[in-house]
């Protein structure tokens, strides 16, 4: 199982916004964008305008969405995930105005606009729910870890960007944590310069019951990778790493778990880190090449379900990867 191989180790800083710290940010201001009342109800006539098609969800187009208002700011979101610092956030949704199926029909006009959705997981979902199953914590090797009411360590998903739509938020907790991945690299550079080359090789990552028949249970993915200019990130769910352990038969060694944790490390402080709480209506989105992402334990209350709808995209800006470097880019194979 070889590693994914990269063009080199780079061995300069990256510069530019995506190598962002907490001091860039005076606040929330800086990184929200409020939908007008124009924009909302341009939203809400692409919405009537599609379910009186009745189209079916996966045979929309763009052209079965129009939103001649509000696919600029969509458009802008887009230019600042892929050139910008890699995040944004879209407040004043509508979703508490909607049914769960039209939040579903909504949320997926808008992803048509920002890029093209991939597939989640074997069951070939293209818009998840990310909240407590009631299945158990991530520390369990058979239960993916937006199934879970636990604390999630920093980490990417697999595709370029993720979107989270907030339908509900918990009782308590459910804040959401980000850092620069690209930050996080320039530390490891400046101090600890000899362990880059664990972050390029990568580590063995538990599929968690996702793989088909024919399939090995487990895989190995870098962390880092320097392709035609651009340094790209993938920090998997450590947790998946801890599992994989029993099914590959490969032992972590010392050193890699000082890496991992060291990353984890780096990227909490809180000179790298923000906080978001997301509220209802809020749509939160990250380019998984250059933010890590976490989030705090969560407690749901009777009548106050945290439940987020999720989307894996990929956008007509997507950078240019080698297919071994980011497992399941293009989404998670069917395989049930």
């Amino acid at each position: 199982m070889p590693a994914p191989s990269a063009d080199a180790v780079l061995t300069e800083p990256v510069t530019g916004p995506s190598a962002w710290t907490a001091a860039d940010f005076t606040g929330e201001s800086d990184w929200v964008v409020t939908l007008t009342p124009e924009e909302i109800g341009d939203l809400e006539t692409a919405l009537a305008a599609a379910k009186a098609r009745g189209i079916p969800l996966e045979q929309l187009t763009v052209a079965d969405f129009p939103l001649p208002v509000l696919g600029k700011t969509f458009e802008a979101a887009v230019q600042e995930l892929e050139f910008g610092r890699g995040f944004t956030l879209l407040r004043g949704i509508p979703v508490e105005r909607w049914t769960p199926e039209e939040a579903r029909l909504a949320y997926w006009g808008i992803a048509l606009h920002l890029g093209t959705p991939v597939s989640q997981n074997a069951a070939g979902e293209l818009i998840a729910h990310v909240r407590d199953y009631g299945e158990g914590e991530v520390t369990e090797s058979a239960t993916r870890a937006y199934r879970t009411r636990s604390e999630l360590p920093f980490h990417t998903d697999s595709s370029d960007i993720v979107g989270l739509l907030c339908l509900r938020r918990a009782g308590e907790g459910g804040v959401s944590t980000l850092a620069s991945s690209m930050t996080v690299h320039n530390h490891l550079l400046a101090h600890h310069r000899e362990l880059l080359g664990l972050y390029y090789r990568g580590f063995v990552y538990d599929r968690r019951l996702e793989e088909g028949s024919d399939e090995l249970p487990y895989y190995r993915n870098a962390v880092y990778g320097y392709f035609h200019g651009l340094l790209s990130c993938r920090f998997y769910m450590t947790h998946y790493i801890d599992s994989a352990v029993p099914k590959s038969g490969i032992p972590l060694s010392g050193i890699e778990r000082h890496a991992l944790q060291l990353f984890q490390d780096i990227a909490g402080r809180d000179e790298h880190r923000i906080e978001m709480t997301l509220r209802a209506g809020d749509l939160q989105l990250l380019n998984n090449n250059v933010v890590v992402h976490g989030r705090s334990a969560f407690r749901d209350e009777p009548g106050r379900r945290r439940d987020l709808l999720r989307l894996w995209l990929n956008t007509r800006y997507a950078r240019d990867l080698p297919e071994d470097f980011a497992a399941f880019r293009r989404g998670m194979p069917r395989t049930r």
